[in-house]
């Protein structure tokens, strides 16, 4: 069964957070071997919900995987992410819409949590003030680290 998947972000006024989801959804894809993840935003940037899920089912899904990047709970994942997930199985009855649990949920997030913290102290004793809040800098290096991500010589 073909499952594609649905990475859900709030969405930003601001261009260069838009095209940072996009980078993040084709890093995913490749990391995973998974042929078809899609980005999408609640708000304020296309492509939206709705129209991501229609173009996976137009595109062939047989299933989706809609995964909130959201680390806590508010209004949209208590209320508008269920909403819009009715209104798109719907329209689309045989494709089984099925809503992961939001990032913020996972075990892990501690340990990354310690981790950013570490390389952080790490980088600013080494070069103070190299990177950049947010990785929106175009000078940061987190294109330096996501390229090494993607060629298998740094650890996810």
């Amino acid at each position: 069964m073909r499952t594609d998947v649905i990475l859900l972000s709030h969405g930003s006024r601001a261009p260069e957070a838009r095209e940072y989801f996009l980078e993040l959804s084709g890093v995913v894809k490749t990391l995973t071997g998974w042929p078809n993840v899609e980005p999408a935003f609640m708000e304020l940037c296309e492509p939206s919900l709705a129209q991501a899920v229609d173009a996976r089912v137009a595109a062939g899904a047989e299933q989706i995987v809609v995964l909130p990047c959201f680390l806590h709970p508010g209004r949209h994942l208590i209320h508008d992410i269920p909403r819009l997930m009715a209104e798109a199985q719907a329209r689309h009855p045989t494709v089984p819409l099925i809503l992961a649990d939001r990032i913020g949920t996972h075990p892990d997030l501690a340990r990354l949590i310690g981790e950013c913290v570490t390389q952080a102290l790490n980088a600013e004793a080494s070069a103070p003030a190299a990177l950049c809040p947010g990785c929106l800098n175009p000078d940061c290096k987190h294109r330096e680290q996501k390229a090494r991500l993607l060629t298998g010589s740094a650890p996810l």
